[in-house]
């Protein structure tokens, strides 16, 4: 992912709010997200634009939606908005723990927060919001049991694992696996890839390049934290051309988007299977209307699990059109 250095997309709602001159008397909804220009961030942010331009219009408030590529960056972004008064902050962290202080600012100001997909460990804000990660790694776990269940019954089956980075969500997907994937799953090597696509590239064909034989031969699953790690793993195995077979039946992806639907057409490989797990940029939208049902004083609950779906080569075409497909790739 392209890095940007800079805190950007500082997007206004056009009517009525003012910098240079007098203030707006309108409630102002402050959202601050990772920065991207490309992937499933992209697509978030997009999505959160539409919906925050699309609430302050039909209900009259005013807005600021901020970018950062780092975690100093979006402290900066939360404190610049704090000062503004706003009404409610809705935070997208980098990284949970380094916004501590910042959520800390916001809830000691009074301000209701709601905090989307990255928790901060042992800080309670006004509501959390995310996919259920723990969910998505539970459901793995059982789908490789069902897939491998006559290999599981023979014995220990080895898979690697490609996660995305050290944040909650990473860390629910594996304990979720973990709690349902049987006991005879053995993990040879675990990766950080930093939800990059170059970097499990790298990091498969350098698995490949560097062991053995009968180590490359003896892996039958890869469990990922995402579809965009895949890919690039997928890539690696295309590229490979070494001495050992390919004996990988099962990878699976999280995320669902068009360019895993295209694996299941043709990925390149023979005798792999994929699966993945629904996990739309559109779900940011939910936070966003949780934001605008803060301003509005509505009692929220502490908690919100948006729900998710399996999708194998069996329902791919039917999940292609569904709603949540449609709205996913609706701008």
């Amino acid at each position: 992912m392209k890095k940007l250095t800079t805190v950007l997309l500082v997007l206004i709602a056009a009517a009525g709010f003012a910098f240079a001159g007098g203030k707006s008397d309108k409630p102002l909804m402050g959202v601050v997200t990772p920065a991207a220009d490309h992937g499933f961030t992209a697509e978030s942010i997009r999505h959160g634009e539409a919906q925050v331009k699309k609430l302050a219009a039909e209900h009259g408030f005013d807005y600021r939606y901020m970018t950062a590529d780092e975690s100093g960056e979006q402290s900066n972004a939360v404190e610049t908005i704090l000062g503004m008064k706003p009404a409610v902050i809705v935070l997208w962290p980098v990284t949970g723990d380094e916004l501590r202080s910042a959520a800390q600012s916001v809830t000691d100001a009074g301000v209701p927060l709601i905090i989307y997909d990255r928790f901060i460990e042992g800080f309670t804000p006004t509501a959390e919001i995310s996919g259920d990660n723990v969910a998505i790694g539970e459901g793995a776990g059982r789908y490789f049991n069902n897939y491998f269940s006559a290999e599981l019954a023979r014995g220990r089956v080895n898979y690697l694992e490609f996660k995305g980075d050290s944040s909650t969500v990473p860390m629910e997907r594996t304990n979720g696996f973990l709690s349902t994937a049987s006991k005879n799953f053995n993990m040879v090597q675990s990766f950080v890839t930093n939800w990059s696509q170059q970097t499990s590239m790298e990091q498969m064909e350098n698995y490949l390049n560097t062991k053995s034989v009968a180590e490359i031969e003896s892996i039958q699953a890869i469990f990922t934290h995402d579809d965009e790690i895949v890919f690039g793993i997928v890539e690696a195995l295309k590229n490979y051309h070494g001495p050992a077979k390919i004996n990988i039946k099962l990878i699976n992806g999280v995320s669902a988007g068009e360019g895993f639907m295209a694996l299941f057409e043709n990925s390149g490989l023979t005798g792999v299977d994929f699966m993945t797990y629904t996990f739309s940029p559109s779900m940011v939208r939910d936070a966003i209307d949780l934001g605008y049902k803060a301003m509005q004083g509505e009692t929220l609950q502490k908690s919100y699990k948006i729900p998710t779906e399996m999708i194998d080569k069996t329902n791919y075409k039917q999940y292609m059109q569904s709603e949540l497909y449609k709205v996913r790739y609706s701008l």
